[in-house]
């Protein structure tokens, strides 16, 4: 879960302008003609021509463009690959801070290091996730009854992979059980209802006989068949704070199930997962 990047460029660019210095090339050309007497009285006709020829020529100094071009990157990383240091039980809030780079949360109670974090961590089988109420971290299970999963592919066959406690949506218990429904029963002997141990965080989906489900135990508020599966015939409603409501098996859900007597709502204990049922008093 498991890799942030904080990235922060600046990039600066100057540009010099062109400036050109060109100086022009100049030349000169004479002719000398010049007659001369040799003094004896005598003409004497002399020609004299001088050619000179001079270029100057003056060099062009150019100074061209220059570009002065700085690039300034300051890229910061914070990179969260692990492994870290915390072995499998340890308490997490990510991946990264676990030896096998799986850190299992479980929400509003906290993750831990483990084996696994979904099915796909596994070979063969589902992964079962850690009970948050001890330090035992998630494992990877081979699909057989009780084992954690995410569908029943993962499931041995035969085997369901149902919800047996949800909580918000958020808190869930999911395992290979041996029913989905009543009809994956014997008829008018069984009924389908999960088994759960809340405090250990774990449960199935089995067949029961009507009845069975002692008090306190959890049960499945209707819908579901939760008045059938507790000896008392009464799931009471446990709220959890206001937030969601639960099903344990009660003496009442109101006063006038207790036979003049006053009703005492179940609770449930969310630091260590207990949970008890209604009772009258």
């Amino acid at each position: 879960m498991k890799i942030n990047t904080l990235a922060t460029t600046t990039l600066s660019f100057i540009a010099l302008l062109g400036l050109t210095l060109a100086s022009p090339a100049c030349g000169g050309k004479g002719d000398d003609a010049d007659e001369v007497g040799d003094g004896d009285g005598d003409t004497d006709t002399g020609t004299d021509t001088g050619t000179e020829t001079g270029t100057d020529t003056g060099t062009t100094d150019s100074t061209t463009t220059a570009t002065d071009t700085t690039t300034a990157t300051d890229t910061t990383t914070t990179t969260d690959t692990g492994p870290g240091d915390l072995p499998n039980g340890a308490a997490c809030t990510s991946d990264g801070e676990c030896m096998s780079l799986n850190c299992y949360v479980v929400p509003f109670l906290g993750g831990q290091c483990g084996e696994c974090n979904e099915d796909a961590d596994c070979v063969g089988g589902g992964c079962t996730p850690p009970n948050p109420f001890e330090s035992n971290g998630s494992t990877c299970n081979m699909g057989e009854v009780g084992g954690g999963c995410e569908s029943t592919e993962v499931c041995q066959d035969g085997l369901f992979c149902g919800n047996v406690l949800d909580l918000l949506g958020l808190i869930q218990i999911n395992t290979c059980g041996e029913c989905e429904t009543d009809a994956d029963c014997e008829a008018g002997v069984t009924i389908c209802a999960p088994v759960v141990d809340v405090a250990a965080f774990s449960g199935i989906n089995t067949c029961i006989v009507p009845g069975t489900l002692a008090q306190d135990s959890f049960c499945q508020l209707d819908p579901g068949n939760g008045n059938d599966a507790c000896m008392s015939g009464i799931c009471s409603t446990v709220d959890i704070m206001g937030l969601a409501q639960i099903g344990s098996c009660g003496e009442c859900n109101t006063d006038a199930d207790c036979m003049g007597g006053t009703c005492t709502a179940g609770e449930f204990l969310l630091d260590t997962g207990t949970l008890v049922g209604s009772t009258c008093g």
